[in-house]
C-alpha cells in the first residue's frame, strides 16, 4: 500500500494494437490479424482484472495513440511513453510516480493473461519484505516488476527482447545491493507454442 493508505499504483506498459507493431513473432505464425486480435483481447483482460482493485496508469506507445488506447482499454489515466529503449521508458515512468509520492509502484505488461488483482496483491505483499519484486515469464523475461523506491540504474544494461532479461535484472539488483523477491512464473504470449500451452485458460477469459 502507498503512504496514506492509498492503493498501490499499477503501471501498464502497452503498445497501440497495430499490425507490424505488436506480437511480431506470433504474427509470423498466425498472421497479423490474429496476432493483433489476441494482443487486444489479452491486454483488455489484464487491464480490466487489475483495474477492478487497483489504480491503473496506462503508459502507451506511440505518443499519438491515446484516443485508440482509451477505446481499447477503457477509462484510466494515460501517459505517453518517453523516447529511449524499454529500460529508459520504464525508468522514467517509475520515476514520475515516485515523484508524486507514490510507493511502492508496480509495473506490468499487456501480454501475460494470468496477471490479475491477486497477482498484484501478492507483489504488494512481497514489497513489504524486499526492495524489488519480479514476476518471471517463462521465456526468460518478466511480466511484472515492483519497486519500493526509484532506481534508474536497475534498468540500464539489460538485453531487452532477449531471453536473459530476468537474469540480467537480478544481477543488476545484486550489484546495486537491492533485495529481490519472486512471484510465481507465468507465460506471456509471443509464439504459437505459448498460445497452444495456454489453451482453454485463454479462451475462457480473453
Amino acid at each position: 500500500m502507498v503512504s496514506g493508505g492509498a492503493l498501490t499504483p499499477v503501471l501498464l506498459f502497452a503498445k497501440a494494437p497495430l499490425a507490424g507493431r505488436v506480437k511480431t513473432r506470433l504474427a509470423r505464425e498466425t498472421g497479423e490479424a490474429q496476432a493483433v486480435a489476441l494482443y487486444r483481447a489479452v491486454g483488455r483482460r489484464v487491464a480490466m482484472a487489475v483495474a477492478a482493485a487497483y489504480p491503473l496508469t496506462v503508459w502507451f506507445d506511440p505518443p499519438g495513440a491515446e484516443a485508440d488506447m482509451r477505446r481499447w482499454l477503457g477509462d484510466h489515466e494515460y501517459r505517453p511513453q518517453p523516447n529511449g529503449d524499454l529500460g529508459e521508458r520504464m525508468a522514467c515512468a517509475f520515476a514520475e510516480h515516485f515523484a508524486r509520492g507514490e510507493r511502492p509502484v508496480i509495473g506490468i505488461g499487456a501480454d501475460a493473461p494470468g496477471v490479475s488483482a491477486t497477482v498484484i496483491a501478492n507483489a504488494e505483499r512481497l514489497l513489504g519484505q524486499a526492495t524489488v519484486v519480479l514476476g518471471p515469464a517463462l521465456d526468460g523475461g518478466y511480466y511484472l516488476i515492483g519497486l519500493c523506491a526509484a532506481c534508474r540504474g536497475l534498468f540500464q544494461g539489460i538485453p531487452w527482447g532477449a531471453s536473459g532479461v530476468l537474469r540480467a535484472t537480478e544481477e543488476r539488483c545484486a550489484a546495486l545491493g537491492l533485495s529481490v523477491a519472486r512471484l510465481d512464473p507465468l507465460r506471456d504470449i509471443d509464439t504459437r507454442e505459448d498460445l497452444d500451452a495456454l489453451g482453454e485458460a485463454l479462451d475462457g477469459g480473453a
